[in-house]
């Protein structure tokens, strides 16, 4: 993919996860217990696959879509300490008004009702400094494998994680934010 000529392609980093990865993730969710190797391997598998249909479908700079994370912005409950109980947070998607059709599909997805935001009710601190270095580990290990021109990694921005997780915490909204991106330093370097 060195052509010169080649405008280059990406998306903006989630993708599908496989259903049985799903059920894994949600069984997690719900405390159920689930064989953490057999997870992992099945992560490791769903990003191998992701990775291999963006090359196939001509992507040039590919990601892992995100396999590891059940939610492309509610996974930070499971990375950082600080969120707790279930937030009272309501947000509106105003550009899904004008579309009755979509905002009844996004209401209806499952994993919509099986998304957990939990409210900030403490510090924020970093809890499992491993899951994003897993995850470069993953991707660099199946990009390996095909020709791309490039990866990528996404994370939450402390702007997304806020508008999901409600601040009971602390004083005002922009202490808040400044306490999510100080969290979410680590994954953002390590990416």
């Amino acid at each position: 993919m060195s052509d010169d000529r080649r405008i280059l392609s990406t998306h903006t980093g989630s993708l599908p996860r496989p259903d049985d990865l799903i059920q894994l993730m949600w069984a997690v969710a719900d405390g159920i217990p689930v064989d953490q190797a057999a997870l992992d391997a099945r992560i490791e598998a769903a990003v191998d696959e992701v990775v291999h249909r963006q090359a196939d479908a001509g992507v040039s700079i590919i990601n892992d879509g995100e396999m590891s994370k059940p939610s492309y912005a509610t996974y930070v409950k499971d990375r950082l300490e600080g969120f707790h109980g279930e937030s009272t947070q309501v947000y509106h998607f105003s550009d899904l008004d004008d579309f009755p059709r979509s905002a009844e599909i996004v209401a209806s997805n499952p994993g919509r009702r099986k998304r957990s935001a939990p409210a900030c009710t403490g510090p924020i601190s970093v809890k499992d400094v491993q899951a994003a270095h897993d995850d470069m580990v993953h991707l660099t290990r199946s990009a390996a494998t095909v020709d791309a021109a490039g990866t990528f990694s996404s994370a939450a921005s402390p702007g997304v994680v806020s508008i999901f997780f409600a601040n009971e915490y602390y004083p005002t909204r922009e202490e808040y934010v400044f306490a999510i991106a100080e969290a979410m330093r680590h994954e953002y370097e390590a990416i």
